[in-house]
């Protein structure tokens, strides 16, 4: 006698909207609309600018969000130019320093790792500069990001206490610019304050919507800090194009990112520093060990 296979059972109206090939041929309103309103106008703006443009060249942005040109893919390459540029006489006189250096050298010289979770990690240390040779009368916007150090991936060797490079580095992630809150600045406020990056937050979310700065984990980063002069016309902050800028870079703040600490001594003198982390220095929460 021979076999027939029963027939394949058929989806009802209500089970077939919610079926693979459904979902992939219509796809859902939600999915098109992005919630990009979690993301102020500006970092959707320099995040969607085409790689191939310096900073010099980004077309504006007006107030509500909409692209002068149709956005292109993210961007994966640093928006501001790693390479150095000539600044004018006027930013040439700009210097910038880097407040708490004796904190950072201790944990440079330990070989400095910062967390990223998937909803973001503020850093510790922070990074606070202060500027000067600035105009007191012009205004100025102040930015930072985070670039990587070389085209490697690494790994902790325990045995050793030291990092060691695992291979190639993963696919760069899209690059992104953290706009200081405070800013335009004047030129009279950078003068009598210092600026503090204590809200910037790092993650390993790709597809992150709240502006965190997105890094691969055991990866090394050089975080960068970039003024630059707002022009008298310059009606918002939103239009960059053709602004005056100046970066600058600090190797004592270079760091790995990581998803768990490595090195137990970048781990205590975490706790040891950072205010936020009394909990952890209070004996009853410590084993005998660890005493």
């Amino acid at each position: 006698m021979e076999y027939t296979p029963p027939p394949k059972p058929q989806l009802s109206s209500r089970a077939n909207a919610f079926s693979i090939a459904a979902l992939m041929s219509s796809g859902s309103s939600k999915d098109k609309e992005s919630p990009e309103s979690t993301i102020k106008p500006l970092e959707q703006f320099v995040e969607k600018s085409s790689c191939a443009q310096s900073l010099s060249d980004l077309s504006s942005l007006d107030p509500h969000g909409d692209f002068s040109t149709s956005p292109s893919s993210l961007c994966t390459e640093p928006l501001i130019p790693t390479t150095p540029i000539i600044p004018s006489e006027e930013m040439a006189k700009i210097s910038c320093s880097l407040e708490t250096k004796e904190l950072w050298d201790k944990f440079h010289e330990l070989g400095t790792e910062m967390i990223i979770t998937k909803s973001g990690r503020r850093m510790f240390p922070t990074i606070r500069v202060s500027f000067s040779g600035v105009d007191p009368e012009a205004k100025y916007i102040v930015l930072m990001d985070i670039v990587p150090v070389d085209n490697k991936r690494y790994r902790y060797a325990y045995h050793r206490s030291s990092w060691l490079v695992a291979g190639k580095a993963d696919p760069p992630l899209p690059a992104r610019l953290y706009v200081h809150p405070d800013s335009p600045f004047t030129g009279e406020q950078l003068l009598k304050q210092m600026v503090s990056f204590e809200k910037v937050k790092l993650t390993n979310n790709e597809l992150d919507q709240h502006g965190h700065i997105i890094l691969n984990s055991m990866h090394k980063y050089q975080p960068r800090v970039h003024i630059i002069k707002k022009k008298d016309h310059t009606a918002s902050l939103l239009n960059l194009k053709s602004e005056e800028f100046r970066t600058f870079i600090f190797p004592e703040t270079v760091f790995t990112a990581v998803t768990a600490y490595q090195n137990q001594l970048i781990t205590k003198l975490k706790i040891d520093s950072n205010p936020f982390a009394k909990g952890f220095r209070d004996s009853s929460r410590l084993t005998d060990i660890e005493r």
